[in-house]
């Protein structure tokens, strides 16, 4: 066992001390969800800014500070979920990973259906073209079992989408947001109408912001980080019965002149195009619980441009697209006794093409494909089955085969490929996953959970395909290799739950073995395509690499206003050097103390990162030192004619701590001390 460093047992103290000064969510309307069943996710609500977990918390009163503010985006809210954490190139598109899983190692759904970004450097995540007041809750599986929606080695997060309520027949309903940020100088407008008559159910909304380049905490003015978007959605949903429905959805997503200071190039436009209609039983019959089936299609286009860059020696243009028609059908079997299985079968097809275009002073434009053109087609089934063995104990065992063909589509993408000396492009996969978990209840008190799994994922476009792609983190152009195997990863945790006293207790700990490790690796033989490039990297499999780790979370209510939140996590990993991992963020704690009388509300948050002294010098990281971060947040509510206004003021970073975070690409400051306000009015 891997000893930890000394760090661990300061910050251990640390967190003692700080659970008992520090946070809980300001909003007069937000409630703790108390009911917890038995899977490997958790769900956090944000229709109420709630907490679900259908993982293994049986606790209530669960992390309310998911969501800091009403102008938060979705990167902040998931920056404090304990699983996960996030890789930053900017203020916008900012990289989920999951226990140190980023990328193709996990899965980014939208309420089930798979979208793919269209840029070869990471900056469209799925998760930036949603918006919070798009979501109704916003689901997080771990590898053990997060590929019942794909197949995946790192886990899943789904976006589900609000759906319109039937309730105030004839009436509109709805709720507003304004608020404004110091650090960039920030505006967040935001709208949301619900309105049903008879067997019909409508809800709209509209969102915009617009943030200009922040300060960090030393007053220093970080250039090309600011941007714009909008989004709008509409959701229309009809009463067949009374309890099966038909929905469809439509999401427009739209961002422009965006800044990314950790890279040479911004972004001129990401604008995302979303539709879906799907058809759902949601109570009993004598063999389903309940079913839903959905039909999708998403439109994605990205463009990177380095217009707005002073002394660029070559312009460059970069344009990519990505286009995903799918489906899925999924329901929930009653068995003999209170024997349960639930089924999942789902097809997709996504289509992607990236080029550049450099033009070179005095020559004619080069042209070549940094993505040519290819498809992804699969086909998947999943099942998840429930055994109750006694009153105290569940076996649940979950498994997922996908089939998944990848292949090149013009004879430009081929005749590319094959200047590489690759002489076949189509390549076609079967994945196989399967996870076994136990529930167990030992007293009224404690409950332990343990899982062990197998895992497996293909290469992406960009590991098989891709062709001379810039990272500006370690400095190489990289290069696909479409004769990759597939990674698979072994995988096992244990979580105890225990309830105390006025007190809730989770602490999680994992291991995963990845074998087949797909990773860049130096190659001399090619030369470099990008101006000052220090070399190129080719995408090969390694040997066994190791991530191991922890996650804690309390919770306790000494008195009956009070209440105090914390979490600590630590991931720690190996490659099969023994060397660290790249991208392997250090211990952490986010702590909190919330007081709550009436009306008003009053939390302190701490939010501590120790050093990092565990990097990947190959990977372009370095040491990276720990930093304490406080914030002050006043929440009050008022009845204006009859309705709720909502009043949310704060400071965050109210001691203007100059920082950044390991995963920040090129040590680039995070904002300085941040002063807000936001009003929130319901109708």
């Amino acid at each position: 066992m891997t000893r930890l460093p000394a760090k661990f047992f300061y910050m251990k103290n640390l967190f003692s001390a700080v659970l008992c000064i520090t946070f809980s969510q300001l909003t007069y309307s937000q409630q703790y969800i108390s009911n917890m069943s038995d899977d490997s996710s958790r769900i956090v609500e944000l229709k109420e800014l709630t907490i679900k977990s259908l993982q293994k918390i049986t606790q209530q009163k669960l992390i309310a500070f998911y969501k800091a503010n009403n102008a938060a985006t979705l990167e902040e809210i998931m920056s404090r979920l304990p699983e996960i954490s996030l890789l930053r190139r900017g203020s916008y598109g900012m990289e989920p990973a999951i226990r140190s899983y980023s990328a193709g190692q996990i899965n980014l759904l939208v309420d089930g259906m798979r979208i793919h970004g269209a840029c070869t450097d990471k900056m469209d995540p799925a998760s930036i073209y949603i918006e919070p007041m798009n979501l109704e809750h916003l689901q997080v599986q771990t590898g053990v079992t997060g590929f019942l929606n794909g197949s995946t080695i790192g886990g899943t997060i789904n976006f589900k989408l609000a759906e319109p309520s039937f309730e105030g027949n004839n009436k509109i309903s709805g709720v507003v947001h304004s608020g404004f940020q110091s650090a960039a100088k920030s505006f967040y407008e935001a709208m949301q109408l619900n309105y049903s008559f008879s067997n019909w159910a409508i809800k709209a909304g509209a969102t915009y912001r617009k943030s200009h380049n922040y300060r960090s905490g030393s007053g220093e003015t970080i250039n090309f980080s600011q941007y714009e978007k909008a989004n709008y959605s509409l959701s229309v949903k009809h009463r067949l019965t009374s309890d099966v429905f038909i929905k469809a959805d439509l999401l427009t997503d739209d961002g422009w002149n965006i800044g990314y200071p950790a890279l040479p190039m911004d972004v001129g436009y990401a604008s995302a195009r979303i539709a879906s209609i799907s058809i759902e039983q949601k109570t009993n019959t004598r063999k389903w619980e309940q079913w839903k089936a959905k039909l999708y299609a998403n439109k994605v286009r990205h463009f990177m441009d380095d217009t707005k860059r002073p002394n660029v020696s070559m312009h460059m243009d970069m344009p990519g697209k990505s286009t995903t028609y799918g489906g899925f059908f999924e329901g929930e079997l009653k068995l003999a006794g209170k024997n349960r299985l639930q089924l999942k079968a789902d097809a997709s097809s996504n289509y992607l093409k990236a080029s550049m275009t450099m033009y070179q002073p005095g020559q004619l434009p080069m042209y070549m494909l940094t993505w040519p053109d290819n498809r992804r087609d699969q086909i998947g089934i999943a099942a998840s089955l429930l055994l109750p063995l006694d009153s105290s104990a569940k076996l649940q065992i979950n498994t997922r085969t996908d089939f998944i063909n990848n292949s090149l589509l013009t004879n430009e993408a081929k005749s590319q490929l094959s200047i590489l000396g690759y002489t076949s492009s189509e390549k076609t996969k079967l994945l196989k996953n399967l996870s076994v978990q136990l529930y167990k209840t030992l007293n009224k008190n404690v409950k332990i959970i343990s899982a062990l799994s197998f895992t497996e994922r293909a290469g992406t476009a960009s590991e098989l395909y891709g062709f001379y792609l810039f990272n500006s983190s370690d400095g190489y152009d990289y290069i696909g290799n479409p004769n990759l195997n597939n990674e698979s990863s072994f995988q096992g945790e244990i979580t105890g739950v225990f309830n105390l006293k006025n007190s809730k207790l989770q602490v999680t700990a994992f291991y995963n073995r990845i074998n087949n490790y797909i990773i860049g690796i130096i190659n001399s033989q090619y030369s470099t395509m990008t101006n000052g490039a220090r070399g190129v990297k080719v995408y090969n499999n390694i040997g066994a690499v190791h991530i191991s780790g922890f996650e804690i979370t309390a919770s306790a209510k000494p008195i009956n206003r009070i209440e105090l939140i914390a979490t600590l996590k630590y991931n720690y990993g190996i490659d099969n050097k023994k060397q660290p991992l790249p991208f392997i963020s250090p211990l952490k704690n986010i702590s909190s103390i919330r007081y709550l009388a009436g009306r008003f509300s009053f939390q302190l948050e701490s939010e501590v990162s120790a050093k990092q002294t565990r990097f990947d010098k190959k990977s372009g990281e370095d040491l990276t030192y720990g930093y304490t971060l406080l914030n002050a947040r006043f929440g009050y509510l008022l009845q204006i004619f009859k309705k709720e206004l909502q009043i949310q003021s704060g400071v965050e970073n109210f001691l203007d701590q100059k920082y950044h975070d390991h995963l920040d690409w090129g040590n680039i400051p995070r904002p300085g001390r941040n002063l807000y306000l936001q009003l929130k009015y319901f109708f």
